[in-house]
């Protein structure tokens, strides 16, 4: 019957749409070049490539290791191809397979293309006193999504249209009033909730910014405390944001990548299905899209409940994170004929019209 299961499996085809927004070009790295000299170039892709480093890692520290190191100057191993665009920056595509590899044998954080989506209210003073909330349109809301880019996180910035205005004010976000601005992030459907603000104080920029989860599943805020608190400054208005974002990085890194370690082997995963075979599908393919997960085998099918061998680069928890993000997944009582193993649901949303 499993022969049989399996071989439905391999013809079938499934459709995955995550709640966490997926990161392309991941190791593609843009950088300004000086000339289209050989000598530049070569400088360009080194810096291509630590671009790539951190933003498949998560932090900016990771340049500070030996190995990462070594693959910055070794950059023409890892080299696909690069083009130029215009005159003064170069593209450059690297080979995901062989950085992860490397990566992993140093024990380094990788840290896959699924990633939370992060809503933004940022309120920023300009040098004349003058205060506002950032929205996507304005320079400096162009400025912040492009460096998101850069960096690898997927950002929303909110409309400020009516809506907001009414369910929170600017002095919400610049005094850390949390608790109107969670309730006014809620129609944005975000992962993660970020309030902050950005000011130049003398010669600096000065910047705070406070992580949140979402709401809970009844829509309430019952512990209004952040996740993450952090607060700086930079010598550019610019510089203040790659900091901020650095920062938002790295706590998502932590959080999400995989280090390949002694934990490293196999477990496994009990799911009932919301549908046939094409649910399994679209399950396997999201499982083994995760960057902790080197391969996944079903060992045991049961009417509607399946059982999933998951081979792993590091522990489970960066798989259960993982998971958490994802709308299609939720947790089942423990079932206690299955030596309490957690239990999950699925349910895929059918491309089919």
């Amino acid at each position: 019957m499993l022969r049989s299961l399996l071989f439905v499996f391999a013809l079938c085809l499934g459709c995955t749409t995550a709640s966490a927004a997926t990161v392309k070009d991941l190791y593609r790295g843009q950088v300004d070049v000086a000339s289209r000299s050989n000598q530049d170039r070569q400088l360009a892709i080194r810096d291509a490539m630590a671009q790539v480093l951190i933003r498949i890692s998560g932090d900016k520290d990771i340049l500070q290791h030996d190995a990462s190191r070594s693959m910055v100057r070794q950059a023409d191993q890892y080299l696909l191809s690069y083009s130029y665009r215009g005159a003064a920056q170069l593209q450059v595509d690297f080979d995901k397979d062989r950085i992860q590899r490397q990566l992993q044998q140093a024990h380094l954080p990788v840290w896959g293309a699924q990633r939370p989506q992060t809503l933004v209210w940022l309120a920023a003073e300009d040098p004349s006193g003058e205060r506002g909330l950032v929205g996507e349109n304005d320079e400096l809301g162009r400025a912040l999504t492009d460096q998101a880019q850069i960096t690898g996180l997927p950002l929303t910035l909110p409309l400020l249209d009516l809506e907001d205005s009414m369910a929170m004010q600017l002095n919400d976000v610049w005094g850390n009033f949390p608790s109107p601005v969670l309730d006014a992030s809620e129609r944005y459907g975000a992962d993660f909730i970020v309030s902050g603000r950005l000011a130049q104080f003398a010669s600096e920029w000065q910047f705070m910014l406070l992580l949140y989860p979402p709401a809970s599943t009844d829509g309430s805020y019952r512990a209004p405390r952040p996740l993450l608190r952090r607060s700086g400054s930079a010598a550019t208005e610019t510089e203040a944001l790659e900091a901020m974002l650095a920062e938002l990085a790295k706590y998502y890194s932590q959080r999400y990548a995989a280090v390949a370690s002694d934990e490293a082997g196999h477990t496994q995963l009990v799911f009932e299905l919301a549908g046939g075979i094409e649910q399994l599908v679209a399950l396997e393919r999201y499982l083994t899209s995760l960057t902790p997960v080197k391969a996944v085998q079903i060992s045991q099918v049961s009417g509607r409940e399946v059982v999933l061998e998951l081979d792993l680069i590091g522990g489970i928890n960066e798989v259960e994170q993982l998971m958490a993000l994802d709308q299609r997944i939720s947790t089942l009582p423990v079932d206690d004929v299955l030596n309490e193993r957690a239990r999950y649901r699925w349910q895929a949303r059918s491309s089919r019209r």
